[in-house]
């Protein structure tokens, strides 16, 4: 990934996606250029964080203008830490999921994110989408196999012809956290600093991608942790409550 400016917005962009599959269109929105104060400063697009909302809708406008989407073929999840996932389209709100999948053309989906992994999988044969919110409970919970299965499933699609992508989250050495959680993912995925014990949840996703037949080539992270850096990201893990959160906006394009 790396860091466009549109319309006064620093967002990133995935350009190998312009050689693998231009029909798909991807945004990272990041916490500059935007209208929020400080601790929210400044493109805060989460509602109920503590921010004003007159804030927050004037940046979400911002941030749909600034990548030509209109608020009228915007989907969302509302994401509950979960893995069930709809079937979507239309725009609007979708209750209880934390992923949206899509053969609709110029629908935008959208991942909330504050150090969770916003998971994108797009299958170009078939021209389907699925964008997934991967915390710790939503890949404990298999949110990223269910993804794919349901694509196959309803769509026949081919993984082995899929891209996917793994958008910025917090990384392993940013991600302590306690035996009981450790102990819910393979010790692969463990790792120990000075006796405490950190969760890698990107090595994770990009292997449940491969496991369900993504090859490893096709999969792209974007280097970006959004504990290490405070100037581009909102990090809940960092901050605290108090913080932002961006939006990954994903569709295919009309074309």
């Amino acid at each position: 990934m790396i860091l466009a400016e549109k319309s006064g917005l620093r967002l990133g962009i995935y350009p190998v996606l312009d050689i693998l599959t231009p029909a798909l269109e991807v945004y990272q929105s990041t916490r500059t250029g935007g209208e929020s104060d400080p601790p929210f400063d400044s493109l805060n697009i989460g509602l109920n964080v503590g921010d004003r909302v007159t804030h927050v809708r004037k940046n979400r406008k911002l941030l749909l203008e600034a990548t030509g989407t209109p608020p009228h073929r915007l989907a969302r999840a509302e994401q509950v830490h979960g893995a069930r996932i709809s079937v979507v389209e239309r725009a609007g709100l979708y209750g209880d999921v934390d992923g949206l999948i899509t053969a609709k053309k110029d629908l935008a989906l959208a991942v909330s994110t504050a150090d969770c992994f916003p998971v994108i999988v797009y299958a170009a044969s078939e021209r389907i989408l699925a964008a997934l919110h991967v915390g710790h409970g939503g890949a404990t919970a298999g949110i990223i196999e269910k993804g794919i299965d349901l694509m196959r499933r309803l769509y026949t699609i081919d993984a082995a012809n899929c891209v996917a992508l793994i958008g910025p989250g917090i990384c392993w050495r940013c991600y302590e956290v306690g035996k009981e959680l450790a102990s819910r993912f393979a010790g692969r995925y463990q790792k120990n600093i000075k006796g405490r014990l950190h969760l890698d949840l990107q090595s994770f996703c990009s292997e449940e991608l491969k496991r369900n037949g993504i090859p490893a080539g096709r999969i792209y992270e974007s280097g970006h942790c959004t504990s290490c850096d405070p100037d581009l990201f909102y990090s809940h893990r960092r901050d605290g409550k108090s913080t932002g959160r961006h939006w990954t906006l994903a569709r295919i394009r009309n074309t």
